[in-house]
């Protein structure tokens, strides 16, 4: 889960997940606002690896004490809490949102907010995962719709998202979609593991996952840009 990645080498995992995909996605030098970082892991490879300064939101406390040491400062608490944004005082190159929105009760109402933390040519970047994932379909054909404690179900989440009504959230906060990709997690049984045992096998599965993202797509990886921001005309 999330919140008990320790000691997790990001440059190790699959070059198809979510973590992989948005620390590559994030620039040097950048200034990084992450929300919902846990216990600081994607703050650890971005203050190491990219020279990156961060600010970290996160609600869990024990959380948020693991991830001090990676970031320049921490707020705790939940992001829809209008004393957590008043304490974001500066801007960011990269706001990060992974795995955050679909714990949200008005997830809209959030990427309004933190568009204003955004410095000239920033950008958001967001992961969601898809209800319209071809396992999900499948068990819907057999009746089942059986929360979780982790995945796509997971029992915490408020809010559900196909690629189309993803797409229609962004567009309706004001941002404007420059780069969508998706994490297939496991792929399709047996086909997947065969080909990542090849090397170089992952950017054939890209290619062949990509081909349809709202079958495949185990999360949506969006970079959002501000229609409304000066430096992104």
């Amino acid at each position: 889960m999330k919140y008990h990645r320790q000691n997790y080498d990001i440059d190790k995992i699959c070059p198809l997940w979510t973590d992989y995909q948005v620390v590559k996605l994030v620039k040097p030098n950048s200034k990084v606002l992450e929300i919902g970082c846990a216990t600081g892991y994607i703050g650890k490879y971005l203050k190491e690896k990219v020279n990156c300064e961060s600010w970290g939101v996160e609600i869990d406390p024990d959380s948020a004490e693991m991830a001090k040491p990676y970031y320049q400062k921490i707020l705790v608490g939940n992001i829809e809490n209008e004393q957590i944004l008043q304490q974001i005082d500066r801007k960011f190159d990269f706001i990060l949102c992974m795995n955050v929105l679909e714990h949200l009760v008005n997830p809209l109402g959030v990427l309004q907010k933190i568009k204003k933390f955004l410095a000239p040519a920033g950008r958001v970047i967001i992961t969601l995962p898809n209800i319209a994932h071809f396992s999900i379909r499948v068990r819907l054909l057999f009746g089942k719709f059986d929360y979780e404690d982790y995945g796509i179900l997971d029992n915490t989440h408020l809010r559900f998202f196909t690629l189309k009504t993803a797409k229609e959230m962004i567009e309706s906060s004001g941002l404007k979609i420059e780069h969508l990709s998706i994490d297939p997690d496991k792929g399709i049984p047996r086909f997947h593991g065969v080909f990542l045992r090849i090397p170089g096998g992952w950017k054939f599965l890209k290619k062949i996952y990509s081909l349809c993202p709202t079958l495949f797509g185990y999360q949506f990886i969006f970079v959002l840009t501000d229609i409304g921001s000066k430096g992104n005309a």
